[in-house]
């Protein structure tokens, strides 16, 4: 089940493409992987599930919820519940590209044992945005977590996203995997 993932790098910037029924299970098989198998950290940023179905996934497949941490983009303020939300923030719009980088990177910094991060999904971030803006931040991510040594996961749901936008973003990846 793993094999695609070992053949990664540490360090290394990866586009994953997935069909959007295959979405979840490769999510939930790459915390498996990480967390589980490698025994890695893991930021999570979401701009796709809101954090109260990611940590629903996570749960029920029984994934150290230690070894994560979310930076949802997704939920609305007013149905955060702050008892819920350790090891998470919250940003209140996937269009908060600056937030999002800023957050992103010093949650990196701080959560030492984060090994990996792992975003979900470039698809839904180029509905929100536009393509300058979402290239310009994928750029930004992919040379900020080569810098920290950290292995960077991009979701890219295929049949959501044009093979152009695909092709351009793929100069600032190491590897392209499609499932």
């Amino acid at each position: 089940m793993w094999e695609i993932f070992e053949e990664i790098d540490v360090g290394s910037i990866v586009l994953i493409k997935v069909p959007s029924e295959k979405l979840i299970e490769t999510n939930i098989n790459l915390l498996k992987y990480y967390i589980s198998e490698k025994k890695h950290g893991v930021v999570y940023v979401t701009v796709n599930k809101p954090f109260s179905t990611l940590i629903g996934n996570i749960k029920k497949e029984k994934i150290d919820l230690n070894k994560i941490f979310v930076i949802d983009a997704v939920t609305p303020r007013k149905f955060i519940n702050v008892e819920r939300a350790e090891n998470t923030v919250f940003i209140s719009s996937p269009k908060e590209l600056t937030n999002i980088s800023i957050t992103t990177t010093s949650t990196i910094k701080k959560f030492t044992m984060a090994k990996v991060l792992i975003f979900d999904s470039v698809s839904t971030l180029l509905f929100h945005n536009s393509f300058e803006a979402t290239k310009d931040f994928i750029k930004f991510i992919s040379r900020k977590m080569k810098e920290l040594k950290i292995t960077f996961e991009m979701i890219c749901i295929k049949d959501m996203t044009d093979e152009k936008m695909i092709s351009q973003l793929s100069a600032f990846v190491d590897k392209i995997i499609e499932i």
